[in-house]
């Protein structure tokens, strides 16, 4: 069926049948990991701009055996060229499927960055009344969604419904607040010390 005439061609033909078969099989197991890039290392960077993933590297590896194998058996070239075509198509097939993965599978995609979800810094409207020493609800708006968390005076005073404050930190869940007027008149910070 398939002539193996020595030790390259057999590694040729088993590097295809090898990325074929494990490419069906990941799919087949609903495991392809879209965006499960091989040395991200913590960068951050979950957007997938690496070349090296699990599906670039199975095509790579099934169009470097493929085309090697083919180029050195159908065409008798010598074995430099067959291996340097076997590259560069491995390489080219790399590029495409990563090429198909950012701009059509995960073009919508976006990044979460984890400064857009922190709350200190931020401004809320009391919903429910801060009573001294206690704790009321507060309300605010994060990536364009309506968000509700508890929330207690730093000076244990009352702070009252609808009133606009400012969250200075978070302490087990609870924001920290101070009424924005305060602090912008300066009556707070010269009293407290954050």
């Amino acid at each position: 069926m398939f002539p193996i005439n020595d030790a390259l061609d057999a590694i040729l033909l088993g590097s295809f049948l090898f990325g074929i078969m494990f490419t069906v099989g990941v799919f087949l197991l609903g495991a392809a990991d879209i965006g499960g890039d091989v040395g991200d290392h913590g960068t951050g960077d979950h957007g997938g701009n690496h070349l090296f993933n699990v599906t670039s590297i199975l095509a790579f590896i099934s169009w470097f055996g493929g085309v090697g194998y083919l180029v050195r058996n159908a065409t008798g070239l010598g074995l430099v060229v067959a291996l340097v075509l076997a590259v560069l198509a491995g390489f080219t097939a790399a590029w495409l499927v990563k090429l198909f993965f950012t701009r059509i599978l995960r073009a919508g995609e976006e990044v979460l960055d984890p400064k857009d979800f922190q709350r200190v810094g931020t401004l809320a409207r009391v919903t429910s009344t801060i009573r001294p020493g206690g704790v009321g609800e507060i309300v605010w708006e994060q990536r364009g969604a309506r968000m509700v968390g508890s929330a207690r005076s730093t000076a244990d005073a009352v702070i009252a419904r609808g009133t606009e404050v400012l969250i200075l930190k978070v302490e087990r869940g609870v924001a920290i607040v101070e009424p924005f007027e305060g602090l912008l008149s300066g009556e707070v910070l010269a009293t407290h010390e954050l």
